[in-house]
């Protein structure tokens, strides 16, 4: 592991006795007065707060980092708020990676405030050696990983600890091009960003005028003559010269920090995070510039990727629908191009402007397709499975800031404001997300020979949402038939529902406690050979009929998606999908999602490929993922667990499956045991 530039001495400088230079560092109360604009931004905060947050703080819990914006929120709580200080909870996540000087920080806050914070750590480590020991070295981590371990598990646990409520956050709006869209409050994900109006300026002007505890390693300059590339700036021995400025950067003056003769750039942290991701920036730069180098991010795990069971995937159901009549004839109006929908490219429609997709947006750009490509997480690292894209066969005349209709049966279902237009790898795409470039794999052969050879990305606005020839439900539906504080176990499958499933699903629903059982099938278009999906659904509205009397505990309903036989990867997609229906576990069975050589007949992936991936992911997503044998017929003792029947020497009646398809096709009696 490299040293951070500058450490040792910012090292030395902590755990020198308190001097004068560091009574500046807690800010210079009395000389100091805020102006009428950061005033009235303080006011602003002032209504948020009484608006949003219970007056007792229960259930309410604020992640700090110890950033100087964290410290000034805890010092607007403890000024104006006390009693909503005291009984909400401060949340600190110790990665094992932090500044020295950040901890110090963090003892400096909790005292002059009188807060103690709630300190969470990696699961089963308290040192960097035992981290490394049971984790790695986080430079040889993959970053989503070490996000995972040292952030995001451990924060999920706070999260459940103190049984949170609303989340309060010290996010920006100038801290990032993707927080300038930044809501004070987040009905959605219930997070509170009490902070989102203020800049950079505003902070320090209301930490130095009201002793604000910040961080000891503000005070240093890195001097060089020539620019250093962000992404080496965490190297050791680097040609600049640390100077401790004896005072936070911004107190002071240009010749301060440039020194004499001045030099020609000089660097300052304004930020603090990882010691291997954080490295010095320009006085003039954003602090998320000196963040996450080397890394194709820009916020931490703990924003994007901490969400609890039962909440949607990235925190909030997205909604793309637009509500007002005008806006949406007015985006029709500025189309330039109609594009017809086939089925499949309609159900990606319907899920992602009902978010079924959440945190999509629209259709994957060029960046976010590569991401979920190549690493199966979106730029920002949240896990996504499959890559969701609108494939055209030609793209001529259009080009980047183009809308484009798109139409399902006839009807206007979206638009399309195209940002990023390019023509992928498609062998690359079936390598990665399939496990093979072989015509073989029906979906892959679909991939390659018949499908768009274009991609076309951008956020998707919903005009109506697209409808099918069987009854389809939207996440938000769904959500509003499930009871409040239950677990919900979500059952998916592609082929029509037969006597077995139903046994495997009453076990199910009796081994999670108290829980709600979703029958959720899919019913878009899947591999060649499959049963059509009306015909599907009219046999889980057969049985749903038949049993809806004596288990009220079951809900039924029907998706519109179009199956990939990715087999693990669409194992992944799926949970997520029922993560957006409110789903808290998730069976997975035999073969989940896998198909056969179209030549040989050999599978393409393992049995327990699928159930594998998803219980490693299974945590981050906050979905528990379930599992059971096959259940078999073996005549007057009904249905059994395979293994019990072959231990008991039991005879099993069978039926395949394709024999089943064959009688369902012909309408021919199904045995009154298997239907």
């Amino acid at each position: 592991m490299m040293s951070l530039p500058g450490r040792t001495i910012l090292r030395v400088a902590v755990r020198a006795p308190r001097t004068p230079a560091l009574q500046v560092q807690l800010g210079r109360a009395g000389f100091a007065s805020v102006s009428p604009a950061l005033q009235k931004k303080v006011d602003g905060f002032r209504r948020d707060i009484e608006t949003h947050l219970p007056k007792d703080g229960k259930q309410v819990v604020f992640a700090t980092a110890w950033l100087a914006t964290d410290n000034v929120f805890v010092a607007l709580m403890r000024d104006h708020f006390p009693s909503v200080l005291s009984g909400m909870h401060l949340v600190a996540i110790d990665t094992m990676h932090l500044f020295p000087e950040t901890l110090v920080c963090a003892r400096h806050v909790q005292e002059k405030y009188g807060k103690q914070a709630l300190w969470k750590m990696p699961q089963g480590v308290s040192t960097r050696e035992e981290f490394e020991a049971k984790y790695g070295d986080c430079e040889d981590m993959d970053t989503a990983d070490f996000d995972f371990v040292s952030k995001v598990e451990p924060f999920q646990r706070a999260l459940q600890e103190c049984q949170k409520d609303i989340l309060i956050t010290g996010r920006r709006m100038d801290q990032a091009a993707q927080r300038i869209t930044l809501d004070v409050w987040e009905d959605g994900k219930r997070t509170l960003n009490p902070m989102a109006s203020f800049s950079w300026g505003d902070i320090i002007a209301y930490a130095d005028a009201h002793g604000v505890p910040v961080n000891r390693g503000h005070n240093f300059a890195y001097r060089c003559d020539a620019p250093i590339e962000a992404t080496k700036r965490h190297l050791p021995d680097l040609p600049w010269k640390t100077v401790d400025l004896g005072k936070p950067f911004w107190q002071a003056s240009e010749a301060e920090l440039k020194g004499s003769p001045p030099a020609a750039v000089t660097y300052v942290f304004k930020s603090f995070g990882d010691t291997h991701t954080t490295v010095p920036v320009e006085p003039h730069e954003s602090e998320r510039a000196g963040r996450f180098v080397r890394q194709a991010k820009t916020e931490c795990g703990i924003h994007t990727r901490t969400t609890s069971a039962g909440a949607p995937h990235g925190g909030a159901l997205v909604d793309l629908m637009v509500k007002d009549p005008a806006a949406a004839q007015a985006l029709v109006a500025a189309t330039v191009k109609t594009i017809d929908l086939n089925e499949r490219q309609a159900c990606d429609v319907f899920c992602l402007v009902n978010g079924a997709f959440s945190p999509l947006a629209g259709f994957m750009d060029e960046t976010a397709y590569d991401a979920v490509v190549s690493g199966m997480r979106l730029p920002e690292k949240q896990l996504f499975g499959l890559p969701v894209t609108l494939d055209l066969h030609s793209v001529e005349g259009l080009k980047a800031g183009d809308k484009l209709l798109l139409r399902w049966a006839g009807k206007d279902v979206a638009v399309l404001e195209a940002s990023s237009i390019w023509r992928p790898n498609k062998v690359v795409e079936a390598k990665e997300v399939y496990g093979t470039s072989s015509l073989e794999h029906p979906t892959v052969h679909s991939l390659i020979a018949e499908q768009g050879q274009y991609y076309v990305g951008g956020r998707v606005h919903g005009i109506s949402s697209p409808e099918f020839k069987y009854p389809v439900q939207t996440p938000t539906e769904v959500r509003g038939t499930l009871p409040e504080g239950r677990d919900v176990v979500a059952f998916q499958n592609r082929n029509p529902i037969h006597r077995a499933h139903f046994e495997l699903l009453k076990c199910a629903q009796r081994d999670v406690k108290d829980s709600t059982l979703l029958v959720h099938p899919t019913c878009g278009p899947t591999q060649p050979g499959d049963i059509d999906g009306v015909v599907r659904i009219d046999t889980y509205e057969a049985l749903r009929k038949e049993t809806e009397q004596e288990y009220p505990m079951f809900r039924w309903a029907y998706l519109p998606y179009s199956m990939k036989m990715a087999g693990p990867r669409e194992a992944i997609q799926h949970m997520i999908i029922r993560k957006n229906y409110g789903a808290t576990h998730f069976i997975i069975g035999r073969d989940m999602a896998g198909t056969k050589s179209t030549v040989t007949g050999d599978d393409f992936y393992g049995a327990y490929d699928a159930q594998e991936t998803g219980k490693k992911h299974s945590a981050e997503l906050g979905v528990t993922v379930t599992h059971y044998e096959n259940m078999v017929y073996v005549g007057e003792d009904g249905y059994v667990e395979e293994s019990e029947a072959k231990k008991q020497g039991k005879k099993v009646v069978k039926l395949s499956g394709t024999e089943f398809r064959r009688r369902l096709r012909g309408g021919e009696e199904i045995p009154e045991w298997f239907a």
